[in-house]
C-alpha cells in the first residue's frame, strides 16, 4: 500500500496489529479511497495469507443472484444450473472474504449471512446438507451504517456483529501527503503507456491543489490520461488537466503580482531563465505578442511557485510541497529576483 501521510500510516500500524487476529473488521470510507486495497494489507499480513482472498461486491446485483453467488447450488438446483456452483462460502474456506458494499445486501441475505457468521456453515441453493466454513470476514462500506441500522435499511444485530473493530478511511484529499508517492506508484504502474516519466513541478503543485472527489480512483484516471498526451519526458499540469482546480490570480506576499503582471513582466525581460532546468531561454523575437509553449510553461511554474509560497508560512515547507530542496528552491527564488519578477525581500 502506498502511502506518505501521517493519517495512513498510524491507520496501516492498526491494520497491522488487528492482522495477526481472527477479529472481524469494517472498513469505511468514500468510493475510491483504497478500502479493497487495505482489505487485502489485512489479508497479506494475517495468519491466513496462504489462504485465499475472496472479493464480492454486494452492490448493484438482484437478491437471487446475490444469494447465489455468496452461498453456491447444486446441479438442477434451478433453472439453467447445469452443474454445481461453490459459493464465496465455500472458495474462501481458510482464508479471507471480503465484502465490499456490504451496506447494500438485501434484508433477506442479511439474515441468511448473520446465520453463517455465528454457526460457520450454510448450506447450498438445492442443497440439503449444510457445509462448514471458516473464513476470516473483512467488509467495507461507504455508507453509513449505523443511520442505516436506525432507518430500517441495514440489521442492528449484523452492524455489531461487522463492526468489532472499525477502520476508517479518510477522503485524499485529508490525506494529501499520500497524493504524490501515489502519482508515482501509479505512473509507474502504467509505464507501459509512454515509459519513465517524471512530474514537474506544476505537475505536483496542481495534485496538491485539486479536491479529488473521486479519490485515488480519479487520480489514476488523471494519470493515465496526462501519459497518454504527454509529449515528452516530464507530465506538467496541462497534461494533467487539472487547471480549473488551480487559482486564477497568483499574489506574492508582498506585492499585488497578478497573472497578466508576471506575463508583461516575462516578456520584457531581456532574458527569460528556464526555473525548471536552469537554462536561459531563446527570446529573439521579443515583439511577438503570444508567449510560445516554452515560455507559458516558464510562467506557469514561476506563477506556481509563488502560489506556494503564499500558501505556507516557510520556505521549507514550500519546498516540500513542490517536490524540490530548499536550496533548489533558494536558486530558483534568485533567478526570479535577478530579472525582476519577485520582489528583493522575498
Amino acid at each position: 500500500m502506498v502511502f506518505g501521510d501521517p493519517f495512513t500510516a498510524q491507520l496501516l500500524a492498526l491494520a497491522s496489529r488487528v492482522a495477526r487476529t481472527e477479529v472481524t473488521v469494517l472498513i469505511g470510507g468514500p468510493s475510491g479511497t483504497g478500502k479493497e486495497v487495505l482489505a487485502r494489507v489485512i489479508h497479506q499480513h494475517s495468519l491466513r495469507q496462504q489462504g485465499p482472498f475472496v472479493a464480492f461486491n454486494c452492490a448493484c446485483l438482484p437478491e437471487s443472484m446475490v444469494e447465489d453467488l455468496l452461498f453456491g447450488h447444486e446441479k438442477g438446483a434451478f433453472t439453467g444450473a447445469v452443474q454445481r456452483f461453490e459459493g464465496y462460502f465455500a472458495q474462501a474456506d481458510g482464508g479471507t472474504l471480503f465484502l465490499d458494499e456490504v451496506g447494500e445486501l438485501p434484508m433477506s441475505v442479511q439474515a441468511k449471512l448473520l446465520r453463517v457468521l455465528q454457526e460457520r456453515e450454510f448450506t447450498p441453493l438445492g442443497s440439503t446438507q449444510p457445509q462448514k466454513t471458516k473464513f476470516r470476514l473483512l467488509a467495507a462500506t461507504n455508507r453509513n451504517l449505523k443511520a442505516d441500522v436506525q432507518a430500517g435499511r441495514f440489521r442492528e444485530d449484523l452492524y455489531y456483529r461487522l463492526n468489532i473493530f472499525p477502520l476508517q478511511m479518510r477522503p485524499l484529499k485529508q490525506r494529501p501527503g499520500d497524493i504524490l508517492p501515489l502519482a508515482r506508484a501509479l505512473i509507474e504502474r502504467h509505464r507501459y503507456i509512454s515509459g519513465d516519466l517524471q512530474l514537474d513541478t506544476s505537475a505536483i503543485a496542481a495534485l496538491h491543489a485539486y479536491d479529488w472527489p473521486g479519490n485515488v480512483r480519479e487520480l489514476e484516471n488523471v494519470i493515465q490520461r496526462a501519459m497518454v498526451v504527454a509529449d515528452g519526458p516530464m507530465l506538467t499540469a496541462i497534461h494533467l488537466g487539472l487547471d480549473a482546480s488551480l487559482p486564477q490570480e497568483f499574489r506574492a506576499p508582498s506585492m499585488g503580482l497578478s497573472v497578466s503582471d508576471f506575463m508583461q513582466g516575462y516578456r520584457s525581460s531581456a532574458m527569460a531563465f528556464d526555473i525548471k532546468n536552469d537554462a536561459p531561454l531563446a527570446t529573439d523575437d521579443t515583439s511577438r505578442t503570444e508567449p510560445s509553449l516554452a515560455d507559458r510553461r516558464v510562467m506557469q511554474e514561476a506563477e506556481l511557485i509563488l502560489a506556494t509560497l503564499k500558501a505556507v508560512p516557510t520556505k521549507t515547507l514550500a519546498a516540500a510541497r513542490l517536490g524540490i530542496s530548499e536550496r533548489t528552491l533558494r536558486y530558483k527564488l534568485a533567478r526570479l529576483r535577478e530579472h525582476g519578477l519577485m520582489a528583493a525581500g522575498l
